[in-house]
């Protein structure tokens, strides 16, 4: 899936998705490096209990 195809799954909700986005946000992958938008995408795939998403926002230190 390309990056466009993530944002659109992702801002329709799917969790998993939302993660995937956050970490080409994290990474730059993709796009250049966004650790604010990264943290965004992070804590709502958080909030719909996508535990790997909760984990990293954990190992950096933000809540969700």
């Amino acid at each position: 899936m390309n990056l466009n195809g993530y944002r659109k799954a992702a801002e329709k909700g799917d969790a998993e998705t939302q993660y995937q986005l956050a970490e080409c946000y994290y990474n730059g992958q993709g796009v250049e490096e966004d650790y604010t938008e990264a943290i965004k995408w992070y804590s709502k795939a958080a909030k719909q209990g996508f535990k790997i998403a909760k984990e990293v926002l954990d190992i950096i230190g933000e809540e969700y």
